[in-house]
């Protein structure tokens, strides 16, 4: 029985370490980064996300971007939220993210899902938590895309918490963010 248990977990660790070595091949690049800080609410737009054609408006807040793996202030994001809807749960919307960084702009979309938390929730960098917020997709995520952003497409997951305890919807109304987005770019069609 051990050495069954044994032969089982060795042949379990072989199969994911050969995938992992698979997904290592790809042209690819993921990057995990944390949408964190403060922002006071603008009206803004963003593209159409309806297919009319036209800009969409939306509540934007700025606030900072850094490296997950390494928790260091890489930049500057615009969190843009539209077409928000009240649910039974919470709140459905779509979000259009900017991030600024060093390397060029790039900009996803997800379809977003907020609901209140249900236990007291604080963030590691110990921010009150009213909110949890997540999206993802097995489309394509990406918007638009500069500098070595520039013509790259991909997945995005997006698992957040926010402070809505100020935000009334009004402009200059603030909502504090800690969301995690996980990024599958694939550069397979970069020029």
């Amino acid at each position: 029985m051990v050495r069954s248990i044994f032969i089982a977990t060795i042949s379990l660790f072989f199969c994911f370490s050969v995938q992992a070595k698979e997904v290592e091949k790809e042209d690819g690049e993921r990057l995990i980064l944390n949408l964190v800080g403060t922002g006071k609410m603008y009206e803004s737009t963003v593209p159409d996300i309806d297919g009319d054609g036209v800009d969409d408006r939306a509540m934007c807040f700025d606030v900072n971007v850094f490296n997950a793996k390494k928790n260091k202030m890489i930049g500057r994001g615009t969190d843009c939220l539209a077409m928000v809807t009240p649910t039974d749960a919470g709140v459905a919307l779509v979000g259009t993210t900017y991030f600024n960084l060093p390397d060029g702009k790039l900009v996803t979309r997800g379809k977003t899902s907020v609901q209140p938390v249900f236990h007291p929730t604080t963030t590691p960098r110990g921010q009150s938590i009213t909110h949890i917020t997540g999206a993802s997709s097995n489309g394509n995520s990406v918007v638009d895309g500069t500098g070595r952003f520039a013509n790259a497409n991909g997945t995005v997951r997006l698992s957040g918490m926010v402070n809505m305890e100020k935000f009334l919807g009004n402009v200059g109304d603030p909502i504090t963010f800690d969301c995690l987005f996980v990024i599958d770019l694939n550069h397979k069609n970069h020029d």
